[in-house]
C-alpha cells in the first residue's frame, strides 16, 4: 500500500503538467490523497515520522549505528528512505504536504471550515515571516538537548501533537488532547498553521531543502511583477511578493501549478488567449477555406 502511495505520488510530481490539467479532478485525488495519509498512514498503521526520530538517528551514529533498531518499524524504515530521497528531488514538500498523516488532518479540517464558511485569516506577511524561524529555534533546541538527555528530549518533543492525534487516537491525558485540539482549532483559521510555525520535523526537512537537484514548479516572468495571484492564493504563504518560491516553506502542494495553467484565473495564460483570439479574428489571422480546383 505504501508502495503504491509513493508510486503514485512520484508520477504526480514528474507528470504534474498534466496532473494538475483539470483543477478539479486535482482538487479530489489531492483530497483522497490525504484521506488514505490520515487513515491508512496514520490512524491504521501509525507510520507518522517524528522528530524523535531524527534525534534517534544521530545518537544511533555517535554511539555506533546498527540497522536492527531501525527495521524494527518497516513502513517508518520504508517511509524515511523515500524522504531522503525526495529531499534530493522536491525538499520537503514531498512529505510535509502529502504523507504527513497530521498535517493531512490539519489540511482535511481547514477544508471543512472552508465548507462551513469559517473566515479564513492571512496574517500580514511581515508578521508570518517573522514566525518561520520559530520551528526552526525549536528544532534546534531539541537537538541541543538530546546532546546531552535523548530521554529529556523526547519528552519536550511532546511539542509534536503526533502521538496523540495520530498515534494514540485522542485517547490520552486531557492537557495532552487540549494542545492538540488547540492546534487543530487554530489551523481552521489559517491552514496548516502548526506546519508553518511550530513543526520542528518540518524545520529539520526543511534545513537541507535547499539541496534539491532540480526545480519543478513552473513560473512565467511576470510572476510576482505585476501579478501576485499566486502570492496571494499560495495556501502556506510560501511565495515572496517578487514571485520567488520558498523551497524552505513550500509543501509541494501543487496550487501554484493548477493556477500556472489556468485559463480564469492566471493573468498571463488569460492574456495569451485573448492575444491568440484577436489574432484568429483578423483578416490575415484566421485559416482561408481555399475551394478544390474544378477538373
Amino acid at each position: 500500500m505504501l508502495a503504491g502511495m509513493l508510486a503514485v505520488l512520484t508520477g504526480v510530481f514528474f507528470f504534474q503538467t498534466y496532473a494538475v490539467r483539470n483543477a478539479r479532478g486535482f482538487y479530489i485525488f489531492r483530497i483522497v490523497f490525504l484521506t488514505v495519509t490520515l487513515v491508512f498512514l496514520g490512524w491504521y498503521a501509525n507510520a507518522q515520522l517524528s522528530v524523535v526520530n531524527l534525534m534517534a538517528l544521530f545518537g544511533s551514529l555517535v554511539s555506533g549505528f546498527s540497522w536492527q533498531a531501525f527495521l524494527l518499524d518497516p513502513l517508518t524504515f520504508i517511509l524515511w528512505f523515500a524522504v531522503a530521497a525526495a529531499l534530493l528531488f522536491w525538499g520537503r514538500g514531498a512529505y510535509c504536504g502529502w504523507l504527513c498523516p497530521f498535517g493531512a488532518l490539519q489540511e482535511l479540517t481547514n477544508q471543512i471550515a472552508r465548507k462551513l464558511r469559517i473566515p479564513q485569516w492571512t496574517l500580514p506577511w511581515g508578521l508570518h515571516e517573522r514566525l518561520w524561524p520559530v520551528k526552526y529555534m525549536i528544532f534546534l533546541g531539541l537537538f541541543g538537548v538530546s546532546l546531552m538527555s535523548v530521554e529529556q528530549a523526547e519528552h519536550l518533543a511532546e511539542i509534536e501533537p503526533f502521538k496523540t492525534a495520530i498515534i494514540l487516537k485522542f485517547i490520552r491525558a486531557w492537557p495532552f488532547v487540549a494542545y492538540a485540539v488547540a492546534l487543530l482549532v487554530a489551523g481552521l483559521f489559517v491552514e496548516r498553521f502548526y506546519c508553518r510555525y511550530l513543526c520542528p520535523l518540518g524545520a529539520a526537512l526543511a534545513i537541507p531543502a535547499r539541496m534539491r537537484m532540480f526545480d519543478w514548479l513552473k513560473r512565467y516572468h511576470e510572476c510576482g511583477n505585476p501579478c501576485q495571484t499566486c502570492a496571494i492564493q499560495c495556501p502556506v504563504q510560501a511565495i515572496h511578493r517578487t514571485g520567488e518560491i520558498n523551497p524552505n516553506e513550500c509543501i509541494n502542494c501543487l496550487h501554484c501549478q493548477v493556477l500556472y495553467q489556468s485559463e480564469t484565473v492566471c493573468p498571463v495564460v488569460i492574456k495569451k488567449m485573448k492575444s491568440r483570439a484577436r489574432l484568429a479574428a483578423s483578416p490575415g489571422g484566421a485559416p482561408i477555406h481555399q475551394p478544390a480546383a474544378k477538373v
